[in-house]
């Protein structure tokens, strides 16, 4: 698995659809639309040269009244990831993968009461 798919596999790993922020379907937070999800991971993918570190940014969305479970899920994910982050073999070597230091932020939508995100940062590092 090349490093761009173990960054895949890595956000899929949560028991939610997780996709590149480019590849959302119409219609995802539309109870109406057969494209409806209610819950998913949306990320970016920065790629860079071995031994560099890049900042990448995920963002979780539910559809829901409550903080509670969007909260939770960003916990689980900040725990596995750990203190000292957490590293993910790749084809060409690892990808190390650690908190920043403002790893989860509540975001509003205005317009879509019912609609939770919290932006999740992490700092990336490719290692031969």
């Amino acid at each position: 698995m090349n490093r761009i798919q173990r960054i895949n596999a890595f956000w899929n790993s949560f028991g939610l659809v997780a996709m590149d922020e480019n590849s959302v379907p119409d219609g995802a937070m539309d109870r109406e639309s057969p494209n409806f999800l209610g819950q998913y991971i949306t990320y970016d993918v920065t790629d860079s040269g071995w031994d560099e570190e890049v900042p990448m940014m995920a963002n979780l969305w539910y559809l829901s009244e409550s903080w509670q479970e969007i909260t939770e899920k960003s916990m689980q994910i900040g725990d596995y990831i750990g203190r000292g982050g957490i590293m993910l073999d790749c084809d060409e070597g690892a990808i190390w993968i650690k908190k920043a230091p403002s790893f989860a932020q509540r975001m509003a939508n205005e317009g879509y009461d019912n609609i939770r995100r919290i932006v999740l940062s992490i700092e990336v590092e490719y290692i031969v």
